[in-house]
């Protein structure tokens, strides 16, 4: 009982447990690059940006963020409803093939375009709702969030530990957006190249 709970609630996150000889391209290397640029960037800047309050970077993201798991549901929803008997056939090889839980058994399947799509959509769903929780905590927990760093840097090593806890976060949130951008465009060129070749 436990495992198929955790199978279903986890089911959002399986497109980066896809298997394919290109998708760690998509899933790993490329959002780890782009949290790299985007942490250095951050990093080399000759003023640290203004993270939290009514002006700060997280606030004007949580505008774009508030959208898109909306807009992705909806892409998901479509994706499930698309017509064309091309949606239903096997992708081509190299084939996409992901586990299946089958009556309390793995089976490894073969995935239709379909499938994929759903796949990536939801994972999309799940990134953007994650990220968007996380943007409402941290701009509703401002206050505490100063609190927090005033009693810390009063410490010996207070200092250090936010500097720790600070790129914590702000690694953490590249590598979210960064899978959820690379996932996004994966997913145009997908729908709008692979998808309608033989």
């Amino acid at each position: 009982m436990l495992k198929e709970l955790v199978y279903e609630l986890s089911r959002g996150l399986a497109y980066r447990r896809i298997r394919h000889p290109e998708m760690r391209k998509y899933t790993v290397l490329l959002p780890l690059l782009l949290a790299l640029v985007m942490i250095g960037v951050c990093v080399a800047l000759p003023i640290e940006p203004v993270w939290l309050g009514r002006d700060g970077v997280f606030a004007s993201l949580l505008g774009l963020m508030s959208t898109l798991p909306g807009f992705y549901f909806a892409g998901l929803a479509a994706v499930s409803t698309f017509g064309g008997p091309d949606m239903d056939v096997e992708m081509p090889p190299p084939n996409l093939e992901i586990d299946i839980l089958v009556q309390g058994k793995y089976l490894p399947t073969k995935l239709t375009r379909r499938q994929f799509l759903s796949y990536l959509f939801s994972y999309l769903v799940v990134i953007s709702f994650v990220l968007c929780f996380a943007l409402v905590i941290f701009n509703a927990g401002i206050e505490s969030i100063t609190l927090l760093r005033s009693s810390l840097l009063s410490t010996l090593f207070g200092a250090m530990i936010w500097a720790a806890l600070k790129f914590a976060v702000l690694t953490s949130m590249s590598l979210l957006f960064a899978s959820l951008t690379i996932t996004t465009l994966h997913g145009i060129y997908f729908l709008t190249d692979k998808m309608h070749r033989p």
